[in-house]
């Protein structure tokens, strides 16, 4: 198969393999595009090219050297080097012979073992679809962005055990509060009150350390991670197709991409510290246990009840917010849209009707808030009033308990503080239901759309 040096500079061979190996692993891909991104200078693609393009389309590649037994044991297909230059795709061998398709030709083509060797220059590019969980997970929107936080899950691993040690000093605070109650106050013992006052000093100081440093360091990574993504989404958005953008008006791609703080903010902030809250919840729930196993079966039984709220609320708020959301990307891109042709709209004269449009499209959105804010009142009411009955059957049954001598004063004492350790990071989780809602069909985010693709996504 020998090509002249005119065939050979006519053509790319190189993006000409990338974009068949793409369209073999299903995966979108633009000559345009990938040509203006990594071919600088407009000559053909090479392998270092071909490396960093299939890495931006999702695929893993390396180049290596090998031979024919080598070869046969590799993953096909595969980009090979001939020894004039250019590439060509491997796409089945046998011991006998290869079938390619080289973009030099009309067709593919069947080498046997000889002729191709005598060909090949040895050298060939390995390729792989980047597989795993986090190809899963991107089918879901907030997916994107968990790829550059797991960069940095030292940092996070940090904070993370900075709220273990701070939730395991909280739990002395209720400790020392029973034992000043049972013991000093009963038997009159100051100097053993310094001790436990001198105690709890300690421990305030060390929490309010760590907390400061839990603190600093969370905040610290987040803004590192906002910094990396707000690259890399704007990186994304300069590689999206113009067909994209042609088929959104400018205010809704603004609104969009405005979320990306508030997905940060979930996925690094309440989902992140609820983990931790909700594993020493367990801890919390022995010590409770140990103290009265009556009292705790009221504080469990409390959480169904958490439970059928959550479930009752989170759809219609869910609808409700995201009436709240789409009314609000609307306003946004009528407002952009309107700032953007203001020399139209003024030519035309037609400030009253646009004027009109604005307060009718203003006054829905208010409407949408309101419900949406309505009904999240409606369901913190209730949380806390089904809190409070708990409340008052643990002081209920409590006071019996102390009457009759099963329980101290103390212990008491110490089992509301605890009981409201648990009950917070309970309630939080049954109210994270609506921030993890997968977003409406309507609401596709710039980040979800796949780049160097040539037709806009719905």
């Amino acid at each position: 198969m020998p090509h002249s040096a005119n065939q050979i500079n006519k053509i790319d061979s190189g993006l000409s393999c990338l974009l068949i190996l793409a369209r073999l692993h299903g995966l979108p891909a633009d000559e345009k595009q990938l040509k203006h991104e990594f071919s600088k200078t407009g000559d053909a693609f090479e392998t270092g090219d071909i490396l960093r393009a299939a890495k931006l389309l999702g695929l893993k590649a390396r180049s290596v050297k090998s031979d024919w037994s080598t070869l046969s044991k590799a993953t096909l297909p595969v980009i090979v080097r001939h020894n004039d230059g250019h590439f060509f795709v491997l796409a089945r061998m046998d011991d006998e012979k290869a079938l390619i398709q080289d973009p030099l030709e009309q067709r593919p083509l069947t080498l046997p073992k000889e002729i191709f060797e005598k060909c090949w220059s040895g050298d060939i590019i390995l390729f792989t679809k980047r597989a795993g969980i986090l190809d899963e997970l991107r089918k879901f929107d907030f997916s994107w962005f968990i790829p550059e936080i797991l960069k940095y899950k030292k940092l996070l691993g940090e904070v993370l055990l900075a709220s273990f040690f701070i939730q395991l000093l909280a739990l002395a605070t209720p400790l020392f509060f029973q034992v000043i109650i049972d013991k000093v106050l009963v038997h009159k013992g100051l100097t053993t009150l310094d001790v436990l006052i001198f105690g709890l000093i300690v421990v305030a100081t060390f929490e309010v350390f760590l907390g400061g440093l839990r603190t600093y360091l969370f905040s610290h990574t987040t803004h590192r991670i906002d910094v990396k993504l707000g690259a890399s989404l704007f990186k994304h958005l300069l590689a999206l197709p113009i067909s994209y953008f042609e088929a959104r008006q400018v205010g809704q791609t603004v609104a969009r991409v405005r979320e990306l703080e508030s997905i940060r903010n979930f996925i690094t902030g309440s989902a992140l510290t609820l983990v931790i809250d909700l594993a020493f919840t367990v801890v919390f729930i022995g010590v409770m246990y140990y103290f009265s196993p009556t009292l705790t079966v009221i504080v469990l039984g409390s959480i169904p009840f958490y439970i059928i709220l959550s479930v009752a609320i989170t759809p219609i708020l869910r609808a409700r917010l995201h009436e709240k959301f789409n009314r609000g990307a609307e306003n946004q891109a009528f407002l952009v849209e309107s700032i953007n042709g203001v020399e139209t709209l003024k030519s035309m004269a037609v400030e009253p009707q646009m004027r009109r449009k604005w307060e009718e499209q203003l006054a829905g959105y208010v409407r949408a808030s309101f419900r949406a804010d309505n009904l999240s009142n409606i369901a913190g009411q209730a949380a806390g009033y089904i809190n409070k009955i708990t409340y008052v059957l643990i002081l209920w049954f409590g006071a019996r308990l102390v009457i009759s001598g099963d329980l101290t004063v103390g212990q008491l004492v110490a089992f509301n503080m605890l009981a409201g350790r648990v009950s917070g990071p309970i309630l939080r989780l049954t109210q994270l239901s609506s921030a993890t809602t997968p977003a409406p069909p309507a609401w596709k985010p710039p980040w979800s759309a796949p780049p160097c693709v040539s037709t806009a996504t719905p």
